[in-house]
């Protein structure tokens, strides 16, 4: 089977101490997700995304398909975290996000994860633009040659096309399994001291482990034992 994998950002490291610094024990779960299975039992979903994306199906459905995610559990929860690298955050992921299947999941608040693919795309070419994200055999024998690194004016980039395609399938694939999904960006905000700030940069920088902490145990109803951080915190 041909197998795109898709990583999670790289700040995943220092968010798994955080989190198990308050007996979160963070585990990295496999998901295999069979294109042409999912395709099959969403077909109408993926005509909609063919339209939308002006594609069509056949080179994937001959192709023996696959795309790889290792999601972080975080038990004794249920819930399954993806932390998004901010190349995610571009024109084709906002294609995916307009199919009418996300009117029904709970995975993140969608208009936030379109106005970051509007407004974010200049930071997505940070770490975007190298040959293995922007293209890659696999994805132009897919999606078609792209253009040169950051150019959209012909092509665009294969590789953040079939990236998109990848999330879309990992949502359809997360929603029909019943798995308890969390979706984080670089760019979800919270307040620490009275000051509002932003999770990718505080990872970055290893600061504000109590806050993110608070934050991660409101997404998730998680109880911190021994209430650790008495201090209230808001997040977005």
């Amino acid at each position: 089977m041909a197998t795109i994998s898709v990583i999670q950002n790289k700040l995943i490291n220092p968010l798994q101490h955080y989190l198990e610094d308050i007996d979160l024990r963070t585990d990295f779960i496999k998901v295999s997700i069979d294109f042409k299975k999912l395709y099959n039992q969403n077909t109408s979903h993926f005509n909609e995304l063919a339209e939308e994306m002006d594609l069509k199906w056949d080179n994937f459905l001959e192709k023996d398909l696959g795309f790889s995610f290792e999601l972080l559990h975080l038990q004794p929860t249920e819930y399954h975290l993806f932390f998004e690298p901010e190349y995610h955050f571009n024109r084709y992921r906002l294609k995916t996000l307009r199919n009418s299947f996300y009117q029904d999941i709970p995975f993140f608040d969608l208009q936030k994860w379109r106005t970051y693919c509007r407004s974010k795309e200049k930071e997505a070419f940070k770490g975007g633009l190298t040959n293995e994200i922007w293209t890659y055999p696999l994805a132009e024998e897919l999606l078609g040659k792209a253009d040169e690194p950051g150019y959209f004016g012909g092509n665009g980039s294969s590789g953040w096309k079939l990236h998109a395609i990848a999330n879309f399938c990992l949502d359809l694939y997360c929603h029909q399994h019943k798995i308890k999904f969390l979706r984080l960006t670089p760019y979800d905000s919270f307040m620490a001291q009275g000051k509002i700030e932003l999770l990718g940069n505080s990872l970055k920088l290893r600061k504000q482990e109590q806050p993110i902490q608070q934050m991660m145990s409101r997404k998730i109803g998680y109880e911190i034992p021994g209430n650790k951080n008495k201090d209230e915190i808001v997040d977005n």
